[in-house]
């Protein structure tokens, strides 16, 4: 089965599978074995995906609702369904914020490390900015350079979904407005997209 077919949105196939699974097994190990024991399909959206800033969508979806979507398919297109999961480009994953945040309340990403920052920082992030030194309330101790992070506000809310860009053991050598994360997909992107 090729990644391009007639139909723009349909389950993924093998090869998609592996892309999904090989990038998530980078995040966290537990990933894996969740999404096979789960109740859930992976579903992918190829519409505009000839476009260069639209790549396939994937998003997750519950086996219960697979008659309902098998009779909506048959009489209109589907663009999406269930939660929206992340995206694939280049041969990669991108676990999307809606992704992230789904399997942190099912306790599936205990493993990943978190990220705390003060009130400024929060506001700062929802505008779509890194995360600076000055922002951090917390850092984890063995935090490394490119690691994938959770960013969570002091109400143990999360903010956005980040890559570190520093190891701990130079946080403190840092100045106030040093990058220590760059901001992958934070909560105030709706609002700052064109409507």
């Amino acid at each position: 089965m090729s990644m391009i077919e007639s139909s723009n949105f349909r389950e993924i196939n093998k090869i998609e599978r592996e892309i999904i699974f090989q990038s998530l097994s980078k995040i966290s190990t537990n990933i894996f074995q969740f999404l096979i024991r789960s109740k859930n399909k992976l579903y992918i959206s190829l519409k505009d995906s000839k476009s260069r800033t639209n790549f396939p969508n994937i998003y997750l979806s519950s086996i219960y609702f697979e008659k309902e979507i098998d009779i909506v398919k048959s009489k209109k297109e589907i663009c999406s369904v269930g939660i929206y999961f992340g995206f694939i480009k280049k041969g990669n994953f991108h676990l999307s914020l809606e992704g992230a945040e789904f399997l942190n309340k099912q306790g599936i990403l205990s493993d990943v490390k978190c990220l705390y920052v003060n009130k400024k920082g929060e506001k700062s992030i929802l505008y779509g900015n890194n995360i600076l030194k000055n922002m951090v309330i917390k850092t984890p101790s063995n935090l490394q350079k490119d690691d994938f992070l959770l960013i969570f506000n002091d109400l143990n809310e999360i903010l956005a979904i980040a890559q570190s860009k520093i190891e701990s053991n130079i946080i403190q050598n840092l100045k106030p407005k040093d990058i220590v994360a760059l901001n992958m997909s934070d909560k105030g992107t709706y609002l700052r997209e064109k409507q």
